[in-house]
Formats: structure tokens, C-alpha cells, sequence
């Protein structure tokens, strides 16, 4: 069955509705996971050494044509460096969120709600599982991108199911991935084109957040502006990250239930 307006419109319901019975529950997860974020971040560039750097990148761009290359090598290495790091931490955090939420969500249709704390711990007892998927799903994207491009593409939307199926189902990284394909499988495109939708609506929703705080980034006290802009930024980030896996989780049941019957079958 091809991927309809009508279905899209049934999911984007049913997990809207999810979302507002939900909402309170999602935001101690969402919010602290991406404060924490945001001092570790802060604390990376801090510890490497680019904080000095991206200062002079905002503060002086026109000072970076009279250093040589020599002279931004090494700058050049540490904001690479915190980046990474950055980039990692991110990604933790995420996942993080996206367990967590699963969790919550799966057991408010499941009858047996938990709240905000019980999912938290569960979500950071499962990260490790997490990770290790997810290390497995970007090598093999990597490189299937690398090939032929489109086999990573393929990848990509076969890994989609990973990290509900880890927040809901008790197993490995390698089961998840196989569980992951077994749930897309037949429902490829379907999968990508709800979940790039989702996406999409989420970007703008963010794209709307950075408007909203463009003007405290260009407030004359540098410090200050800079500040209250990535704090603002990084709480409503968290909480798209969070609404958007609430979506996640409703496609993730939608395909068990085409699969298996939910009636007789524990959510979680």
C-alpha cells in the first residue's frame, strides 16, 4: 500500500493526540538532557581551546585573513576537535530522549503509563545498546553511500525502527537491526516518507524557534545575547527532538500492528 494523505493524516492524529496527553511527562527528559548538552558543549570548546577561536570567528572574522596557515592549523584542529566531541554528545542525547520517549508513549497506549523518571533510567540503561547500533547503522550507511550512493540510502530508511524497538523490545544491537529491517521491510517507502515529513515539520518549527531568538543573539552585550540564544535554542530543541520521537513511535507501532496483533501482544 503506497504511502496516502489519509494515512499520513491518521498517524499525524493519533500521535498528536498522543502528544497531548503526553506532553508534561516529555519535558523533564527533553529539557534536562539538552541543558546538560549544552554546559557539557560549552565545557568541550572550553577544555580544547576553540572557544577562542569561534570568539575571534564572531567577534573579529577579519582578523582570520592576516593569520597564515600555520597560524590557523592549530586553532583549526582543536574547533574540529570540540565539534566532534560535540557531535557525539548530541547524538547521546538524542537518543536519549528518543528511548525515554518511546517508553513513555508505548505505555500510555499500552494502558500501564510510566512517568518521566522511570522511563529516564530505562532510556540510560539501554543507551550503550543504542550506541552500539547506532555506531553499526553510520559505518554501514557510510559506506553504503560511499559505494553507490543509493544503497546507503536504502540503509538508512531499514535502520529507521532501531531505537524504538531497543526502548520497547529487549534485545541486542544486532536483534534491533534485524528487528528494524523485519519492520520496514515491505514498508520502505512508506517509513521515509512519514518520518522525512515529520522531519520536515520539525525543522520548521525550529527554523521558527531561531527567528524567535535572533534578536537576543544581536543584542550589543555579546555575552549575554550569545547566552540566553544557545540556552533557548538548546531547551526547544530538545523538545522537537522529543516530538518528533513521539511520531516515531506511533509509525514503529503502526507497522508492528500490520505485522502482529497488538491485542495479543504486549507493546512493551
Amino acid at each position: 500500500m503506497e504511502i496516502t494523505p489519509r494515512l499520513v493524516g491518521e498517524v499525524l492524529s493519533l500521535g498528536t493526540t498522543i502528544l497531548g496527553r503526553v506532553w508534561r511527562r516529555l519535558i523533564p527528559p527533553a529539557f534536562g538532557a539538552f541543558v546538560v548538552l549544552g554546559g557539557l558543549t560549552i565545557i568541550t570548546f572550553a577544555v580544547t581551546g576553540a572557544d577562542d577561536f569561534v570568539r575571534l570567528i564572531l567577534n573579529d572574522p577579519q582578523a582570520l585573513d592576516n593569520l597564515t596557515d600555520e597560524e590557523l592549523f592549530e586553532p583549526g584542529v582543536k574547533l574540529v576537535q570540540a565539534t566532534s566531541i560535540s557531535v557525539a554528545l548530541q547524538l547521546l542525547a538524542t537518543g536519549f530522549v528518543n528511548m525515554a520517549v518511546h517508553r513513555i508513549v508505548a505505555t500510555e497506549i499500552g494502558g500501564t503509563p510510566v512517568g518521566p523518571g522511570e522511563a529516564s533510567i530505562y532510556a540510560v540503561k539501554r543507551l550503550g545498546v543504542l550506541a552500539a547500533a547506532g555506531f553499526m547503522a553510520i559505518v554501514s550507511i557510510f559506506f553504503g553511500l560511499a559505494a553507490l550512493v543509493l544503497p546507503g540510502i536504502w540503509l538508512a530508511g531499514q535502520f529507521t525502527m532501531v531505537s524504538p524497538v531497543i526502548a520497547l523490545e529487549d534485545v541486542g544491537p544486532l536483534g534491533a537491526i534485524r528487528r528494524s529491517f523485519s519492520l520496514v521491510r515491505g514498508r520502505w517507502w512508506q517509513t521515509i516518507g512519514f518520518l522525512v515529513l515529520v522531519g520536515l515539520l520539525g525543522s520548521i518549527a525550529a527554523q521558527l524557534v531561531q527567528l524567535i531568538a535572533l534578536p537576543a543573539l544581536a543584542t550589543e552585550d555579546v555575552g549575554l545575547g550569545t547566552g540566553l540564544g544557545f540556552f533557548f535554542l538548546i531547551v526547544v530543541q530538545g523538545l522537537v527532538v522529543a516530538a518528533i520521537a513521539v511520531m516515531t513511535t506511533v509509525w514503529y507501532l503502526d507497522l508492528r500492528a500490520r505485522k502482529e496483533s497488538l491485542l495479543t501482544t504486549n507493546v512493551i
